[in-house]
């Protein structure tokens, strides 16, 4: 579950906008006071950082700078929630580190989509898979490399793109728009006969029981049973 630290003084506004990201899914931890929602940060506790910047010990500004200087902290987005609505207050805002900045009074569906879009842009993506084995086929990704029983089979770089895009999505059916925006980048410049041609040869290669066509769609790929 993803965990907000909210550094908030108005209690008013830190029960609005705790109870609408919880119905939102995220675990939310208020803090009325900069020093005790830092050192929670600081702790490990939160993923992401709402601020308020006049806060009544410490001043948010001085919060986010604290929080970008300490390595363990530095990527942990922060959304800038204050009454400060001039451009030098945003500006300086955003220099000093904060993904975001919102003005009160605010909208709290407009908060909550804001909170949505930073998590999106600042959090690394998950890492793919990049190995693939079943009873017939191993694929290695990385290495481009795929093997049939044991026997490596040689395919063309878009014959493998194209089998690891269906051999990832196994099981459903992946669309020939798809995979020509996937594997060639475009989609109607080019025929669906090249995708077509392609999965010809690389069933040549695999067999053809692995990739079911689906008419007038795509195609799917089916792995075996399990021995």
């Amino acid at each position: 579950m993803k965990r907000i630290a909210l550094i908030e003084d108005d209690n008013d506004i830190a029960f609005t906008v705790r109870l609408n990201l919880e119905r939102e899914g995220y675990k939310v931890a208020h803090f009325a006071r900069g020093q005790d929602g830092l050192a929670a940060v600081q702790r490990g506790s939160a993923d992401f950082v709402i601020l308020d910047l006049n806060l009544p010990d410490l001043d948010g500004l001085t919060l986010c700078r604290e929080l970008r200087r300490d390595p363990a902290t530095q990527r942990i987005p922060i959304l800038m929630l204050t009454a400060r609505g001039s451009e030098r207050d945003r500006v300086t805002g955003l220099e000093l580190g904060a993904d975001d900045y919102l003005t009160k009074p605010f909208s709290i569906r407009e908060l909550v989509a804001r909170v949505a879009a930073v998590w999106r842009r600042t959090r690394p993506p998950a890492e793919e898979p990049s190995f693939y084995e079943d009873a017939e086929l191993k694929i290695d990704e990385k290495a481009f490399r795929v093997f049939r029983y044991g026997r490596e089979v040689k395919l063309a770089k878009k014959e493998f793109e194209l089998l690891w895009l269906l051999v990832q999505h196994r099981g459903s059916v992946v669309s020939r728009d798809r995979i020509l925006s996937e594997v060639w980048q475009m989609s109607d410049e080019i025929e669906t006969r090249t995708v077509d041609a392609h999965i010809r040869n690389i069933r040549k290669k695999i067999g053809t029981e692995r990739i079911s066509t689906i008419v007038g769609f795509g195609y799917r790929y089916d792995p075996p049973a399990p021995l």
